[in-house]
C-alpha cells in the first residue's frame, strides 16, 4: 500500500488528522466557553435589571409614605376645625409616587424569578390603595376606629415591606447578612390569623367609593 510504502507520510497524516481533531475540539469547546460567558452575561444583565426594579419599587414606597403623611396632617388639621387648606400648604405635599409604583409593579412581574418578590409588592401596592381609600373615609365620614385602621396599614405594609426584601435578596442570590436570621428581616408573628387574612378583614370594613382603588377587580 502507498502509506506503507511511504512512511513519512503516514506519520504526517496520521498527524494531520490529530491536528485537525486538535482543532475540531479547540473550536468546540471555544464555543462552549463562549455559550457559558453569554449565559453569564445574560443573567448578571437581568439581574441588574431586576435589582434596579426592586430597587424602584422600594424607593416609590418611601416617597409614597412621606406623601401620605403630609396629606395625613392635613387631614387632621381639617378635623380640628380648618375649614380651608391654603394653596400654599397644599403645594408641600410631595406628589404622589403611586404611577411609579405600579410601573416597577409592573417590570417586577416581568423580570422577577421568585414568585414571593412578586405577591409582596402586589400586597404593597394593594395596601396603599386601602391607606387611600381610609384617608378619603375618614375625611368625608370621620369615625373613631380611623387611627387604628390606619395604624394597622402602615404595621401591615412594614411587615410587606420585610417580605420583599427577604424575597428579593433571595432572587438575587444575596442570601442574608452574616449572623442574621434565616427570614430576615422578616419577623416571624404569633398572629390568630395569618397576615394575608389579616389584610383583607381589614380592607373589608374600609368604606369605600365605586372610583377607590380596589372596588374594582
Amino acid at each position: 500500500m502507498v502509506l506503507q510504502q511511504v512512511p513519512g507520510l503516514a506519520v504526517a497524516l496520521v498527524a494531520g488528522g490529530f491536528t485537525i481533531l486538535g482543532v475540531l475540539l479547540k473550536i468546540a469547546y471555544d464555543a462552549v466557553i463562549a455559550g457559558q460567558e453569554a449565559k453569564r452575561a445574560k443573567l448578571t444583565w437581568l439581574a441588574e435589571d431586576r435589582r434596579s426594579a426592586y430597587e424602584a419599587f422600594l424607593d416609590s414606597v418611601d416617597r409614597q409614605r412621606i406623601s401620605n403623611l403630609a396629606l395625613r396632617a392635613l387631614l387632621k388639621e381639617a378635623h380640628a376645625g380648618r375649614m380651608e387648606i391654603s394653596d400654599e400648604e397644599q403645594a408641600t405635599v410631595p406628589p404622589s409616587a403611586m404611577g411609579d409604583m405600579v410601573n416597577s409593579l409592573g417590570q417586577i412581574r416581568r423580570l422577577a424569578r421568585v414568585y414571593s418578590v412578586i405577591t409582596s409588592a402586589e400586597a404593597i401596592v394593594r395596601l396603599f390603595g386601602d391607606m387611600a381609600s381610609a384617608s378619603r373615609a375618614a375625611l368625608d365620614q370621620p369615625g373613631p376606629n380611623d387611627e387604628v385602621t390606619w395604624f394597622l396599614l402602615q404595621r401591615f405594609t412594614d411587615e410587606r415591606v420585610d417580605e420583599f426584601i427577604h424575597y428579593y435578596r433571595e432572587d438575587l442570590g444575596l442570601g442574608r447578612p452574616s449572623g442574621a436570621p434565616k427570614r430576615w428581616p422578616i419577623v416571624d408573628l404569633e398572629r390568630p390569623v395569618p397576615l394575608a387574612e389579616s389584610e383583607q378583614i381589614l380592607r373589608s370594613r374600609i368604606p369605600r367609593r365605586k372610583d377607590d382603588p380596589g372596588t374594582q377587580q
